[in-house]
Formats: C-alpha cells, sequence, structure tokens
C-alpha cells in the first residue's frame, strides 16, 4: 500500500465526498445514463423518455447503493440543448449525487450548465470535460459563467504513456498554450477532478492507470478513469461465453482501478451498478484493511 506526501484535496459534490488518501474514503462510482442508443430513450433529440422502463432501472440502481454503500454519481449524456434539460428534470430529484453533463457539442455542455443554474442544481453538475480541444468560443463561455465543478481530461494526441498524460495537465506539450490544469483554476472552477483518459488496451490504456498515482503525488486532485473503455476494445470472441467473460473483466476493472489508487472510477451504463458496486465495495474494505496502519 501507498500514502501520499502530498496533502490530497477532499472536495464534496452533490452531497457525494471524493478524494484523499488510498483506503481512507469510499471511491465514487459513475455511471452513464441516456447514452447513445440506450433503451429508455425515446428521442435523443427531444429527450422524450419511457418513464416506466426509467423509473425501474433508477430504482434497481438506487437500491444496490443502499446495498452496497457506494457513493455514486450518473454521467448524463445529451444530443441536443432540449434533451440535457430534460434529462437533469428528469433525474436531479430522484436520485443523490453528482450529475456529469456530458456530450460530443459544446452548446450542448454548456446549455447543461443554464439549466442547472435555473434550476438551482449548479453545484451538483460536473462539467465534462476541461480537455486539450476547447475551443476559444468554450473556453470564453466557461470564464463568463464558470461550472462549480468540472473534470480535467489527460488525453494527449501526442503520446499516450504516462508523460504524455501528465504533461497535458501540466503544461500542454507545447500542444495548447498551457497546461490543463492551471487553465482550469484560471476559469474559476472550484472543484476539479482528473480523468486520466483510458481508452483502449492498444493505445496503453494501463498508463492510465500509473498517471493516477502520479497525478495524485503532483497535484492531490481527486483522479480517476473509466477502464471501461478498454474493456469495451477487448476482442473476446474466440471465447466460451464471451458476454460473460467481457461482464467479468469489466468487473475486475473497477478493482484494478481503486487499488490503483482512484478516487473515482466511471463504470459504463447504469445498468451495471449491480455486477461493479459489490466489487467496489469489496476493494474499498480491502483497501481501508491494508491502508489501516499508514
Amino acid at each position: 500500500m501507498y500514502k501520499f506526501q502530498t496533502a490530497q484535496r477532499e472536495i464534496e459534490i452533490g452531497g457525494v465526498k471524493v478524494g484523499g488518501q488510498p483506503g481512507k474514503r469510499r471511491t465514487m462510482l459513475v455511471g452513464s445514463l441516456f447514452y447513445p442508443r440506450h433503451s429508455v430513450v425515446l428521442d435523443p433529440r427531444k429527450g422524450e423518455l419511457d418513464r416506466a422502463k426509467l423509473n425501474e432501472r433508477l430504482d434497481s440502481y438506487l437500491n444496490t447503493i443502499e446495498r452496497c454503500g457506494c457513493p455514486s454519481g450518473l454521467m448524463l449524456y445529451a444530443e441536443s440543448c432540449e434533451s440535457a434539460r430534460a434529462y437533469l428534470e428528469a433525474v436531479c430529484d430522484k436520485v443523490p449525487g453528482p450529475l456529469f453533463a456530458d456530450s460530443g457539442s459544446a452548446e450542448v455542455r454548456l446549455s447543461f450548465l443554464r439549466s442547472a443554474q435555473e434550476m438551482g442544481v449548479l453545484d451538483r453538475v460536473v462539467y465534462n470535460t476541461i480537455n486539450a480541444g476547447l475551443s476559444e468560443e468554450e473556453t470564453q463561455a466557461l470564464r463568463e459563467c464558470p461550472p462549480v465543478n468540472a473534470v480535467v481530461l489527460a488525453f494527449n494526441p501526442r503520446g499516450d504513456d504516462v508523460k504524455g498524460r501528465i504533461y497535458m495537465l501540466e503544461s500542454g506539450d507545447d500542444l495548447i498554450p498551457q497546461g490543463l490544469v492551471p487553465a482550469a483554476e484560471e476559469l474559476g472552477i472550484r472543484n476539479l477532478l482528473i480523468d486520466t483518459a483510458a481508452t483502449s488496451p492498444d493505445l496503453s490504456a494501463g498508463s492510465a492507470l500509473r498517471s493516477i498515482l502520479v497525478a495524485k503525488a503532483k497535484w492531490g486532485i481527486p483522479t480517476g478513469c473509466a477502464l471501461h473503455n478498454a474493456v469495451e476494445c477487448l476482442r473476446l470472441d474466440g471465447l466460451e461465453d464471451p458476454k460473460e467473460a467481457r461482464r467479468s473483466v469489466d468487473a475486475s476493472a473497477v478493482a484494478i482501478s481503486i487499488m490503483s489508487g482512484a478516487d473515482y472510477v466511471v463504470y459504463g451504463p447504469l445498468e451495471y451498478a449491480k455486477r461493479t458496486m459489490p466489487v467496489a465495495s469489496f476493494t474499498d474494505k480491502m483497501m481501508e484493511q491494508a491502508a489501516r496502519d499508514l
């Protein structure tokens, strides 16, 4: 086990505390909702939902949280400003914890912030993400109305090793004018989370795990990743039961991330909570016991 010499930031978003020394606080788990082709979404542009199916999934999710005791958040993916508003309204009173604002469109991501401010839940929304591809227009909009919380993404198109990720956070690696961490701080964002950008095994996803340790040692900012992305890229077709094998690997990815020091883990679709949260609960317990005398 290990203990960082750097003071570790502990933040609170939507009533959920995240960050600190490994083994001293439960890991926050983040599941995706309203993702592309999600069966609860009837019209992704208008944000129309199958309410009965959504409520059934959320009830199961909440039951799993209660039984496993996992601090939790949701990643809301929207394709339009209209659907972003609809999704916030659908879940903000139903589930506790952080709500990550995710979209392939900067306009939609920014609309999450406007809607959240109007609804009085801006302190629960996490802007996803501050990254190397941020345009001047999006940067200016964030400067004028900064989110309370945001994810800083360590993806570096120049290098997928640990150095590439850390250089992107620290200095911009000569690709952007400054590092993403100081850039986010200059925008006035109060609470930062670092995502070490796990992609596919072919793009050194494992480096994202060591980057968690380096980032926490350097800045003390709560750090995590979505190792689920690497699992999705695995080729398991030759196995007797590929689907079951992928489920097992997916659950193990959560444990691996936690044991690598992650403060939060993005585990994929909300429906996977029932198999990932028991794993996270067990791993957190083992980490707590291992770090007890540190």
